[in-house]
């Protein structure tokens, strides 16, 4: 892993590219972040010794973790200076400080530079930067491969990490946190589409949420049924569909409200393959 690590940070628009695509993302993990938490863990021998290495083991690890962190460091600047010599002009450095061609990117030994995510920067495009889940734009904020810009959106990113753990804890607060920060829409059906595609959520906190009787925690619910299509599909695999995103609560009456706008959300996709009689009896088949 370590030696895997040391070719990677040996490559200047590697490292880059990690930043942008990963810790610049809304929807991914900070895969840089942890990269040098867990280096600078090593350079100073944390744990090493608890899990079984030797010392002399343990002095290898502590020199290859801050060789790498060197590298990091040497190639950040090496990018850096690139960029302040030719200020309009994306550095695309490999590992022996020449650009890659279009043969390097054919032959897969290129390095990442599209950033794909509709929650990214992208240098390719000229849409508005989007910067809530639900889909809306901040004005007057365009896509550049800016410093500045891709600084707003890492603050952005940290803003959604709060309130996801927030809302792991209290669903409520956290959503509050979010809607403030205008992460999250105000709609029910901003919430519910919040719930589909964060999956850094605590599935047994969702599942609570949307078992509750309370206004906002049904008409959430509904719309987060309401936005899945059980067209054509068995409800054996619809269930299985139904259920991935979230756990059963513990509480019949809560898996009852589930399960009741589950069986009807699945009648009115398949009305007529004419499975069901009614909702009702899709609701009492899953009882059975």
């Amino acid at each position: 892993v370590i030696q895997a690590l040391t070719r990677i940070c040996a490559d200047a628009q590697c490292v880059v590219d990690i930043y942008l695509n990963y810790d610049c993302d809304l929807s991914l993990a900070n895969i840089f972040e942890r990269l040098i938490n867990d280096l600078s863990k090593i350079a100073q021998g944390r744990q090493a010794l608890e899990l079984g290495a030797t010392p002399n083991q343990e002095k290898t690890m502590r020199i290859k973790g801050l060789q790498c962190l060197v590298s990091i460091l040497k190639c950040m600047v090496e990018w850096s200076k690139d960029l302040y010599i030719n200020p309009h002009s994306q550095s695309n450095l490999g590992p022996d400080n020449k650009p890659y061609t279009e043969t390097d990117n054919d032959s897969g030994s290129g390095t990442m530079t599209s950033y794909g995510s509709t929650n990214s920067l992208s240098s390719n495009s000229s849409a508005p930067t989007t910067n809530t889940i639900s889909g809306s734009s901040a004005p007057g904020v365009t896509p550049t491969d800016s410093p500045e810009q891709f600084e707003v959106l890492k603050q952005q990113k940290e803003v959604m990490e709060i309130g996801i753990e927030l809302f792991n804890k209290k669903p409520l607060k956290g959503i509050q946190y979010l809607q403030e920060q205008e992460m999250v829409g105000k709609l029910p059906e901003d919430i519910a589409e919040f719930f589909h595609n964060e999956e850094r959520l605590d599935k047994t906190v969702v599942g609570d949420f949307l078992g509750e009787n309370e206004k906002l925690h049904k008409e959430v619910m509904y719309a987060y049924i309401d936005q899945m299509d059980f067209a054509d599909t068995d409800i054996v695999s619809s269930l299985r569909q139904f259920l991935a995103g979230f756990r059963l609560p513990g509480e019949s009456q809560k898996i009852d409200r589930l399960m009741e706008k589950f069986a009807s959300r699945y009648y009115e996709c398949n009305q007529g393959m004419e499975i069901f009689a009614s909702a009702d009896t899709a609701y009492v088949w899953h009882s059975l």
